[in-house]
Parts: C-alpha cells; sequence; structure tokens
C-alpha cells in the first residue's frame, strides 16, 4: 500500500508539473525588422521568460496574396511552443500576389504570372532573410540562441522557408547581404513547400540544414513533385528530398497519399511532438537520421 500511494504522490506531483509549464503566461513583444519604402516591417516574439531559448520563426501560408503573422488559430500553436522553451517569432512578409485581389481587372497572361511568382518569391525569400538577420543580430538582447533557429512555414511560408535555405547554401547575393556569411538555420520545418529555381534540377552549393517535410501526393497547390511555368521550376518535397539523399543531408519526410493541401497546416495541431523530437534529435542533437 505504501508503495501504490508513493506512486501515486509522484504522479500527482508530475502532473502539476506539467500544469504549470504548460499554464505559464507568454507575453507578446513586437518589433520594426526593416522598411520597405515607407511601410514598417514588423516581427512579434512570444516568450514565457527571458532565458535565452531556442528560437522557432514562423511564416504564414496564403498563397502570396493573403495571410498575416498573428492570425488568432496560428497564435494558440505559437503559444504551444513558447511555454515548452522556444522563443516564437512570427514576421510579416511582402505579398507579391496580392495585386491579383486588388486588381481583378486587369488582364494577364501566363508570362505575367511566371514574373509575378518569382518576384513573390523572391520578395519573400528578402524579408524572411532580412528578419533572421535582425534575429541573430539582436540574439542576445532577446534572449535567443542564434545557433538553434527552426523555421517553421506553411504553404507560400514553407516555399520560402526552403527557398531561403536554398539562398543561403548556394551563396546568393541577397543571402550574403542579410545574414552572416557563416550563419545557416539549425533546421526547416516545411509543411507543404517548394523550391524555386531555373535549373533542371536542384544543386546544393552546401550542404543544407537538416528539412523536415510534410507534403500530401495530391496537393493541387504546391507540387509535390516537379512542375514547370515558361522555364521556371518548382521542385516539390519528393524532390527536395532526392536532393537531399544525393548529398547525404539529414531529413524527415512524411509523404501522404491521396492526401491534398491540408498537410500545409494540419502538422502544426497533429504533430507537434514530431517537430518537437526533429529539433531535439536532429537540428539540435545531431543525428544524422
Amino acid at each position: 500500500y505504501a508503495m501504490k500511494k508513493q506512486i501515486l504522490l509522484c504522479a500527482m506531483t508530475l502532473l502539476l508539473v506539467v500544469e504549470s509549464v504548460a499554464g505559464q503566461v507568454v507575453e507578446k513583444r513586437t518589433y520594426t525588422y526593416a522598411h520597405r519604402g515607407e511601410r514598417a516591417m514588423y516581427l512579434d516574439i512570444y516568450s514565457t521568460n527571458a532565458s535565452v531559448e531556442p528560437c522557432l520563426l514562423y511564416i504564414f501560408g496564403g498563397a502570396f496574396l493573403a495571410g498575416q503573422r498573428a492570425e488568432e488559430e496560428v497564435v494558440e500553436v505559437y503559444e504551444y511552443f513558447a511555454q515548452r522553451g522556444w522563443k516564437v517569432v512570427a514576421i510579416d512578409y511582402r505579398l507579391g500576389f496580392k495585386p491579383l485581389v486588388d486588381e481583378p481587372d486587369v488582364e494577364r497572361n501566363m508570362f505575367d504570372i511566371r514574373r509575378m511568382l518569382i518576384d513573390a518569391v523572391e520578395v519573400a525569400t528578402e524579408d524572411l532573410l532580412a528578419a533572421t538577420g535582425y534575429v541573430v543580430r539582436n540574439a542576445k538582447s532577446l534572449a535567443i540562441n542564434p545557433e538553434q533557429i527552426v523555421v517553421l512555414g506553411s504553404s507560400a511560408g514553407a516555399i520560402t522557408a526552403c527557398q531561403a535555405e536554398y539562398a543561403i547554401c548556394n551563396d546568393w547575393e541577397v543571402a550574403h547581404r542579410l545574414v552572416p556569411a557563416d550563419f545557416n538555420y539549425a533546421g526547416v520545418i516545411s509543411m507543404a513547400g517548394a523550391i524555386m529555381d531555373s535549373g533542371r534540377k536542384l544543386t546544393w552549393g552546401r550542404k543544407p540544414c537538416p528539412i523536415m517535410m510534410f507534403h500530401g501526393n495530391s496537393d493541387t497547390n504546391v507540387p509535390y513533385e516537379k512542375i514547370s511555368l515558361l522555364g521556371t521550376r518548382m521542385f516539390g518535397s519528393k524532390e527536395i528530398a532526392a536532393s537531399l539523399d544525393k548529398v547525404g543531408s539529414p531529413y524527415w519526410f512524411y509523404a501522404a497519399n491521396n492526401v491534398g493541401h491540408s498537410l500545409s497546416w494540419k502538422p502544426m495541431y497533429t504533430m507537434r511532438e514530431k517537430m518537437q523530437e526533429f529539433a531535439d534529435r536532429v537540428a539540435f542533437g545531431g543525428e544524422r537520421l
């Protein structure tokens, strides 16, 4: 009986500790990380304490024409990770496809759409790298470990996250200009993402950071494999995984048969523990899975 009572007390204590951790108050602070003309670009940081912690940098989705950093249903995700020892950073970025909504009567051909797609990915990537540079430069005052920054992207945000890593590894001018030369993310988590390039295959100048990918093979929004638009190619998660195999870079790839674009957001709610495990074991722990 005494043993059972001791076990019960230990279980109750553990439960109280877990509830205490999950119940910590999350505070939000807002900073200006760049200016684009007269527009200020903001990022929010969600945290529970002032100690130095890893950073989860979130890029929202919305087809490069909609979305915002503080959408109500995603704030719950920020708070979840903040309560578990992360500084969660959510950023603004420019929406290159927004003219399609703002100017619906303007006629555009396929060449116009191609140019808009290229511009949309480029400006979003520039903004992500600018926000990353801001976080790295101010890591001490923000209480962030600059060697433990993981990017989490949804749909257009996932494209942006993968594109930023591709730019860093290939030393593109935009990366060279905005982040330190020796910087790389600790990891990228891509929910229905892709990489845009004009080449026939993906080429990594240096090995990328570990990448976790979620993608349904019936996704009609972001290609699961590869598509081409007038010579501009979008390489989806299956192609990215194949390119990582070739360079021997660690990755986790969750592919789902007969599933569409829902994996651009569902993993934030159903696979959080796996994201944390990826960070702990692969991004931070260095396991070559």
